[in-house]
Parts: C-alpha cells; sequence; structure tokens
C-alpha cells in the first residue's frame, strides 16, 4: 500500500509541477533568465520534499508552488511595465563586440572567454569579428550578433 501511495503521490506531484509550468508560460523554461531559474529550481526542491518525505502535508507543498507561481508572473507584469524592474530581475545584455572590435570588459562581465566567444561564432557561421557589427550576451545566456552590411 505504501508503494502505491508514493506512485500517487509521485503523480499528483508531476502534475502540479507540469501546471505550474504551463501557468507560468512555456517561454519560461524555453530561454530561462537568472530569476526563472531560481523559480525552477525552488519548484523542484519543493517537489522532491514532497517525494522524499511523506509525512509532508500535500496541500502546503502544493500552497508553496502557488505562491511562486504568483511570485513569479507578478514580477514577470512588473517588469514589462518597469524598465527598472525588468533591469534588476531579468538583467540586461552585454556588449562583446562592436564595428569588429573586441571588447574585453564586455567578456569580463560576461564571464566568456575569447575562445567561447569564437566557437558561438563559428557555430553561427562567422568566422571574422570584422564580419561583425555588433555582438551581445543576452540575459539568457544566448549570442545575439548583427552582422555588417556586405557591400556588393
Amino acid at each position: 500500500m505504501d508503494y502505491l501511495l508514493s506512485v500517487l503521490r509521485a503523480a499528483g506531484m508531476f502534475a502540479v509541477g507540469l501546471l505550474a509550468f504551463r501557468v507560468m508560460g512555456s517561454q519560461t523554461v524555453g530561454r530561462l533568465t537568472d530569476f526563472d531559474l531560481v523559480v525552477v529550481i525552488a519548484i523542484g526542491a519543493i517537489i522532491g520534499d514532497g517525494l522524499a518525505d511523506p509525512e509532508l502535508n500535500l496541500f502546503i507543498l502544493i500552497a508553496a508552488i502557488a505562491g511562486l507561481v504568483m511570485m513569479q508572473l507578478i514580477i514577470s507584469m512588473l517588469a514589462m511595465k518597469s524598465t527598472v524592474v525588468e533591469k534588476i530581475v531579468m538583467g540586461s545584455p552585454i556588449k562583446l563586440i562592436e564595428n569588429g572590435k573586441l571588447l574585453l570588459n564586455g567578456l569580463r562581465k560576461a564571464r566568456i572567454t575569447k575562445n567561447n566567444l569564437d566557437q558561438e561564432l563559428r557555430t553561427k557561421g562567422l568566422s571574422s569579428l570584422d564580419q561583425i557589427e555588433q555582438a551581445f550576451m543576452e540575459p539568457n545566456g544566448k549570442l545575439s550578433v548583427i552582422e555588417k552590411n556586405k557591400k556588393n
């Protein structure tokens, strides 16, 4: 009977976790910012605690997850309305390249090596800094590149 209850508890917590991520929006998991990552880890920890300790009240765990989801939604809405909140919570892009010149301060701030940057550029089909007008490390950790206009 204990095994059956454990399986049902796991299925229930899985359903609650899945519902939480659906409510937060699919973009949350697809492009995690630092803020979203903390929420995801916290929800995972609550689910894990609920599965590991059968003495924990499921309704309290569900309330904790609901509280995190509500906080994430409220802060996301505030970030859409306020650039200050957006910058604090979501971060801002870091310029790595300007007019084909590598910005060492940007590399330090983004904590990325020149070799890692070169690798990212190669995956985008770029072999030389001269091809790049600007490049940014976005808050979600992805590299954005604006190529120089090619003259015909």
